[in-house]
């Protein structure tokens, strides 16, 4: 199985990322009190960033899927979709949370 460089860098490299961050959240939520992760607010900013990173490359890829621009089967259009609400719902809980 050859992987393009396009298909690693919008489908693949998102959902590696999405698993990363997935597992800090968690990390976060579940074995930090609130205190401790008031003091990680640095972290929290980076992992920020890298979901609002993801989102958007997963939300063009989305709308190049919906539009026709980008062939391919529907799974990748089904995991862009993935990677745009997984780190937004992980983000939420997160601000939910603090």
């Amino acid at each position: 199985m050859k992987l393009s460089v396009q298909r690693v860098l919008l489908y693949y490299l998102p959902l590696t990322i999405n698993v990363v961050l997935a597992t800090y959240l968690a990390w976060q939520l579940w074995k930090l009190t609130p205190s401790e992760r008031d003091s990680q607010i640095f972290m929290f900013s980076i992992s920020y960033g890298l979901g609002g990173i993801v989102v958007a490359i997963s939300g063009v890829t989305a709308f190049f899927h919906a539009t026709a621009q980008i062939s391919g089967p529907p799974a990748y259009y089904a995991l862009s979709l993935f990677n745009i609400i997984v780190p937004t719902i992980l983000l939420l809980v997160l601000l939910y949370k603090i």
